[in-house]
């Protein structure tokens, strides 16, 4: 999400880009919540994102040179979108078995190509980048999945399902915390957070950024009924909030070493849906865990 807490003047342009970026949340989020109220729809909505930031990343990455073999990867990672949504009808671990399958396959593929010039860093590029994005973000799915009934909450009246306060949850904070730090960025920012990587990012906006995730992570409790204290969910507030802009940070790497902007140009106003995931990929497996460490010990 890079130009999040931006702090530069104002301009005919840039207002422009904001009104995109508000007008393509305003559309893509109702769609997002829907999608969260059955754990099928959660499993296809993240599977095609997953399809979707795989082909751009390889897009990135064969700009830089190589060749990371893109449907395989998209396979894997979807894949691995399915292992996570099957297990809890399977009584074994079907993620660990998953994953080495696809380790396997992947390297079964190189040695039945040709042309093999390529085939380690083929191999390395092709099983990360289903990692990086099939793995990390079918942790929303492992969220969807959490089962632990509710309290009474200010949305009562709903009949929230527990995974779906969750994933609003884990959501909320992540998305919040990135606004947050794009406008008291934008407002206060003037010391460079990471110039190297992404100049525009502040530590002010970082800060501002931080203390919304903490503060949206306690208010979603009453809000959503969550069954745990607001000391754990400022707790994982705050790991989420360090976590989002480094998961931000580290997409910018990767375009920084190729030479990119964008990952693509999907979504008006924001680029590519990698841009708009790359912080989720982060907070999503961190949260996930950080609930059930919390939970095992309410």
């Amino acid at each position: 999400m890079d130009g999040a807490n931006a702090a530069s003047a104002d301009s005919p342009s840039k207002a422009s880009s904001l009104l995109l970026r508000v007008v393509s949340g305003l559309v893509l989020i109702p769609i997002i919540l829907a999608a969260a109220w059955w754990p099928i729809s959660t499993a296809i909505l993240v599977g095609f994102c997953v399809a979707l930031g795989i082909r751009e990343l390889a897009g990135i990455l064969r700009a830089g040179g190589y060749a990371p073999r893109t449907n395989l990867a998209i396979g894997i990672g979807v894949t691995l979108c399915a292992a996570a949504a099957f297990q809890p009808y399977i009584t074994f671990d079907l993620t660990g078995a998953a994953l080495a399958g696809v380790v396997i396959v992947a390297l079964i593929a190189e040695i039945a190509r040709q042309d093999r010039s390529t085939s380690l860093i083929s191999w390395a590029l092709t099983l990360t980048s289903a990692l990086y994005i099939g793995w990390l973000l079918s942790h929303f799915i492992l969220i969807g999945q959490i089962d632990l009934p509710l309290r009474s909450g200010w949305f009562g009246t709903l009949s929230i399902p527990p995974g779906t306060a969750w994933i609003c949850f884990s959501l909320a904070i992540t998305w919040l915390q990135d606004t947050a730090a794009y406008f008291v960025g934008r407002r206060f920012g003037k010391r460079p957070f990471a110039p190297v990587l992404s100049p525009k990012k502040t530590w002010e906006g970082a800060i501002g950024g931080f203390l919304a995730s903490v503060l949206t992570a306690m208010i979603a409790v009453p809000l959503l009924g969550l069954p745990v204290s607001l000391l754990a969910a400022g707790l994982i507030g705050a790991v989420a909030g360090v976590a989002g802009p480094l998961g931000d940070l580290a997409e910018s790497l990767v375009k920084r070493q190729i030479g990119v902007k964008d990952s693509g140009q999907l979504i008006p106003g924001h680029g590519g849906i990698l841009d708009r995931i790359d912080s989720l990929l982060f907070t999503g497996p961190l949260i996930y865990y950080m609930i059930l460490l919390t939970l095992a010990f309410a």
